[in-house]
């Protein structure tokens, strides 16, 4: 009911902007609320159409008259006549076209479906409707019959072959592929750029510039699709129409519409409007032709490798799970291998759903891959777990392509392989971990901190955030293993990197160690302020593991921090910030170690001298 309704409406607001807008003097100059039926009907099951056609015709004739301003309207003979004309043109043109679903929907775009397409919008309902248009009303004061005939042939064939189709395409289904594709924004750009252009071309008192319109519509064409090509149709009708019905644009310059004294009567500015309706139809069908003409090229190169691109895949990857799937990813086509390395029953493969082994988490890379793959993308790689029939977890290794094959019969196919890859990847995280962690702490390594640094100053640089870095180094640290030896030192080392990690609690928080004695420290989202404290909060956390260290002047290990903190404002780190965090560290050390010195970039602060244990004095 509520399609119903909407539908309804639109052909309402159709019908009082033709009969209010689109009326220039007396006689409506674009007709849209019939080419809007006929797209109506192509959309809706048969057995709906009673229900449509029983309701625009009073609907229709009430708008009219509400648009015209005039009750007399609502008895009008000509209204009635022309309406129940219109109305089973519309219905008779719907059960020719809607014979070609491929064509209504879409998804074909062959140069026979357009040939009769044109030939029943452009040639037979025209035909039928201005015939009898004519025979039933007195042609306006300068009109022959013939005019008048010739004027509404027009103006019924531009509204059914310009504006029928944009309807048919402007589809959710067509506006979500054009958006899987990643080109909406520059559809959008071109259609609206194109329209700004129309505008300008229209307003010209020159013929010349109309040469102008056919390039952007080609270039609308390659870029974008025939969805794209049919809005900026839609778009450019009226706005032609109106700016000729006012008297303005190229066909308003011909010689023989040239009006003495400077003013334009009817018969000059419809005869206008007849020029321009003449121009937009044939400017349609040339686009169109080329549209077409593509089309059928591609649809060509498509069958020829179809077969060879099936048979490749599987012919080279047989030890693999091969698969031939749909555009939305359903299963084709599968090989039975799969049932051995998933441990799946006889039969089990009749019916399968990929989506129901596949991690939750690794969904959308499946997802994103057959997006890639819908754009035409060669050989798309993903990596992805999955379980078997006893629930354990496996990973696989996938990759696949755009079969370029299409019929009527259904859309065109992905192709692919799927490999099981497990034990390879479980050796490869173990050795990435083992080359990103420092063993002797478990933090971090300096590889890690040279990765994690320039993701945190990127994020820092984007949300224009505070990022501040601490330098960390023990104090004596070369003495403490020469007195106590490297095992104690190792020791040592392990427990200053768990009392700094204790004192970093926010998941964002990173910390590494640098090398030797050394750590350094990422805190996002910290200000000078904050990066001081936790500097102090630091050198307390490791004072308190309260380390026995003869060789130092306090007695036990303690460190000495340099921090550092910038609001980035370019991309990437050019190192500056670790350079005035090691010159603040420098400069802790010079004070005396066990303390906190904090730098602005530009000179060093001593920013705290926190020591709560005093000096030994030997």
């Amino acid at each position: 009911m509520a399609r119903f309704l909407f539908w309804i409406a639109l052909l309402g607001l159709a019908n009082y902007l033709s009969n209010s807008v689109f009326r220039i003097q007396g006689m409506v100059a674009l007709q849209l609320t019939y080419a809007l039926l006929l797209a109506i009907l192509l959309l809706t099951p048969r057995r709906q159409w009673p229900a449509y056609l029983i309701t625009a015709f009073p609907m229709l004739i009430m708008v009219r008259a509400l648009a015209i301003g005039s009750l007399s309207e609502l008895t009008s003979f000509f209204a009635l006549v022309s309406t129940v004309t219109s109305i089973l043109a519309a219905t008779a043109g719907a059960a020719i076209l809607s014979r070609d679903r491929d064509w209504v929907e879409g998804r074909s775009d062959q140069l026979g479906a357009w040939a009769t397409a044109g030939f029943v919008t452009v040639v037979v309902l025209p035909l039928v409707c201005a015939s009898i248009f004519a025979a039933v009303r007195i042609p306006p004061p300068g009109y022959s019959s013939a005019e008048y005939w010739f004027n509404v042939y027009s103006n019924v064939a531009l509204a059914y072959l310009v504006l029928t189709p944009p309807v048919l395409r402007a589809r959710p289904r067509q506006w979500r592929e054009l958006h899987r594709s990643g080109k909406m924004v520059e559809a959008i750009a071109l259609i609206a750029g194109f329209g700004v252009f129309a505008a300008l071309i229209f307003k010209q008192p020159s013929v010349l510039p109309l040469f102008l319109i056919l390039p952007p519509l080609i270039i609308i064409l390659f870029r974008v699709g025939f969805i794209g090509l049919s809005v900026a149709m839609a778009l450019l009708v009226p706005i032609a129409v109106l700016l000729t019905g006012t008297g303005q644009g190229p066909f308003h310059a011909m010689d023989n519409l040239h009006v003495v004294g400077g003013g334009q009567s009817d018969a000059n500015v419809h005869h206008a409007l007849l020029f321009c309706r003449v121009f937009l139809v044939i400017t349609f069908i040339i686009v169109v032709m080329i549209a077409a003409l593509l089309h059928e090229r591609e649809q060509l190169q498509r069958l020829a490798q179809a077969d060879r691109d099936i048979y490749e895949m599987v012919a080279r990857q047989s030890g693999d799970m091969a698969f031939v799937c749909d555009l939305d990813g359903r299963i084709v086509f599968i090989s039975p291998v799969t049932a051995q390395v998933l441990g799946l029953g006889e039969g089990a493969l009749g019916d399968f759903d990929w989506r129901n082994h596949i991690h939750p988490d690794d969904l959308g890379i499946i997802d994103a891959a057959l997006q890639r793959a819908r754009r035409g993308e060669e050989d798309v790689d993903c990596l992805f777990r999955a379980f078997d029939a006893d629930g354990n977890e496996l990973w696989f290794e996938n990759r696949m392509r755009l079969s370029t094959t299409t019929s009527k019969e259904g859309p065109r196919f992905i192709v692919g392989s799927t490999r099981e890859v497990t034990v390879r990847v479980l050796r490869e995280q173990q050795l990435e971990k083992m080359a990103a962690v420092d063993v002797l702490t478990g933090l971090p390594n300096r590889r890690q901190l040279n990765e994690q640094s320039r993701v945190k100053w990127r994020l820092a640089a984007r949300h224009s955030d505070f990022l501040s870095l601490h330098v960390i180094d023990i104090d004596f640290f070369k003495t403490y293993n020469d007195v106590y030896g490297h095992a104690k030192g190792d020791k040592c080392l392990g427990e200053v990197a768990s009392a700094i990690r204790k004192v970093l609690k926010r998941p964002d928080d990173f910390c590494a160690r640098y090398g030797g004695e050394e750590f350094v420290a990422l805190l996002p989202g910290t200000d000078a302020a904050g990066a001081l404290k936790i500097g102090e909060d630091i050198c307390a956390a490791v004072r308190n593991l309260n380390i026995r260290h003869d060789a130092s002047e306090y007695g036990i290990v303690s460190v000495s921090v340099g921090c550092a903190t910038i609001r980035p404002a370019f991309a990437d780190d050019d190192g500056s910030l670790f350079e005035a965090a090691d010159a603040a560290l420098y400069q802790a050390k010079r004070q005396g170690r066990n303390r906190v010195v904090a730098s602005n970039l530009r000179n060093l602060m001593i920013e705290a001298a926190l020591v709560a244990m005093p000096k030994r004095h030997v």
